[in-house]
């Protein structure tokens, strides 16, 4: 006997609105997986004597989102591969909870717990700010796998019917960047009459960029939040939400290779490429801008001045 197939449901009219979401939020994430690719071989290359935990942060979170480019890759296939035309599958989550909430939530939890760390080295008068935001965080990752679990191998309207986890998952991701950015602008305003002045546009420009692309991903979990409550019968939440762990990533490697402007910013006319930046600090000693990044904060770069004043005395 042959086999009965299933008849396939006929073609909607909102059918773009549908496929089209899906689509253009995997090519966005495509495109911003192929920058960080060049992100971190510009880092691997250029800052192999970094510290251990910075290496193993920028690694792991590349070798997270090249998993997650896999499984999107693999939606693609079934939504529009095998399952071409069957409106069915189109309506099936497959695996793209687990490469949308699940590692996004992962990713975004260790680029905020950076900005956290960056935050206590800055000033570490605010560990209770960072403890309150690293909470945030928490209740973020929670969100992040609640919302993976409810959604593995469901139907979309499933998903769209139990949205608490979801909305946990974003909300507190966009508070967690809204308190890393507000924080972040404090101290840099009130690092300016602390911070010695050979030091203080390098600290500001560290911190304003910190505050840019927190700003930026705050957005994007306000946007995607937006879109599922103001357009609940469209699929348009998913253009942010495929591309928003590539944001964190892209962040992270980009505050890192960050240093490499300021190098070329502070070198004098005559000195070479592969000379080291270094800035005049208090007592005629160099201070390098790894040392200034290292360090975090004014009380360490006098310190650190001292000791090599001490070293050059002796």
């Amino acid at each position: 006997m042959s086999e009965v197939k299933e008849p396939l449901l006929p073609i909607p009219p909102n059918i773009g609105q549908i496929t089209g979401s899906l689509l253009v939020g995997s090519f966005f994430n495509f495109m911003l997986y192929g920058i960080l690719i060049l992100q971190t071989y510009i880092y691997i290359i250029s800052f192999s004597d970094d510290r251990a935990l910075f290496k193993f942060m920028v690694i792991f979170t590349f070798l997270l989102e090249t998993i997650q480019v896999v499984c999107t890759e693999a939606d693609i296939i079934y939504w529009f591969g095998n399952g071409f035309g069957n409106l069915a599958r189109l309506n099936n989550t497959y695996i793209s909870p687990f490469d949308s909430a699940f590692l996004c939530s992962v990713i975004a939890s260790i680029v905020q717990a950076f900005f956290c760390y960056r935050i206590w080295k800055i000033k570490k008068s605010y560990l209770p700010i960072v403890v309150i935001i690293m909470t945030v965080v928490v209740f973020q990752l929670a969100g992040g796998i609640g919302a993976f679990t409810v959604g593995l191998h469901r139907t979309f309207t499933h998903v769209r019917a139990n949205p608490v986890t979801a909305y946990i998952w974003l909300a507190g991701g966009a508070i967690a960047d809204v308190l890393i950015a507000i924080t972040m602008t404090i101290l840099m305003y009130g690092s300016r009459s602390e911070t010695p002045a050979h030091a203080q546009h390098i600290l500001v420009r560290i911190v304003r960029m910190s505050i840019q692309t927190n700003a930026l991903t705050a957005g994007f979990a306000i946007l995607t939040l937006v879109f599922d409550m103001a357009l609940p019968h469209t699929n348009y939440f998913l253009v942010p939400g495929h591309i928003f762990s590539k944001l964190y990533s892209n962040t992270l490697v980009a505050t890192f290779n960050h240093r490499l402007i300021l190098r070329r910013e502070e070198r004098s006319p005559g000195q070479s490429a592969q000379d080291d930046l270094s800035i005049t600090g208090p007592r005629g000693v160099r201070i390098t801008t790894e040392q200034l990044i290292a360090a975090g904060s004014h009380g360490d770069l006098e310190l650190q001045s001292r000791k090599q004043n001490l070293q050059l005395t002796n």
